[in-house]
């Protein structure tokens, strides 16, 4: 029995000009996703990154802050924004806090999000210019494709958006949570 495969049409591309080198690559870039899509929590006391020891650059950290933004839109007019809270510096934190053989492509993902609807769907127009509406179709492509990687590299995404804004303390009430019992002690 013959095994299917993907058409010439959609194969070449992808295969046109892959070296073996590369492909390893390609494979080490999605373990890596693989397991940050699997990452179970994030320090709350995860502190903003100075500066000089930021992972992402400015660029990209509009990138994030537009995909985080968009991926835990509740409608709710009174909803704390995303660019007003901690959570992008907790996402920054954590990344730069991790081994670099994790968090490594996260940089490369988040430019290929920017460039996702000019690649994946034929759109002339970067992520950060879309509309609200058309950032969530363009995040749904990525949770939806039939490539694995790209479904993988979502699910990192989604990951460290909803530990980095639920590690905040104001996106607690949105979920009906008055926070821990015992309050933390101050940083000294």
């Amino acid at each position: 029995m013959e095994r299917p495969s993907l058409p010439v049409s959609l194969a070449s591309p992808l295969l046109q000009g892959t070296t073996r080198r590369g492909f390893l690559r390609l494979l080490g870039s999605g373990a890596a996703l693989a397991t940050l899509s699997r990452l179970p929590v994030v320090p709350a006391t995860a502190r903003a990154a100075t500066p000089a020891a930021r992972f992402f650059d400015e660029p990209q950290t509009e990138i994030l802050t537009q995909v985080v933004e968009r991926m835990v839109a509740t409608g709710e007019p009174d909803a704390p924004r995303v660019r007003e809270s901690g959570a992008i510096a907790s996402i920054d934190a954590l990344c730069g806090s991790l081994a670099p053989e994790l968090t490594g492509p996260l940089p490369a993902l988040v430019r290929l999000v920017e460039w996702g609807p000019v690649l994946f769907e034929l759109r002339f127009s970067r992520f950060t210019r879309l509309t609200p509406d058309e950032q969530d179709a363009s995040l749904r492509g990525w949770m939806q494709s039939r490539i694995a990687l790209r479904r993988t590299a979502f699910l990192a995404l989604r990951n460290l958006a909803m530990l980095g804004w639920y590690a905040q303390d104001e996106s607690w009430p949105s979920v009906g949570y008055s926070g821990p019992l015992l309050r933390r002690s101050p940083a000294p």
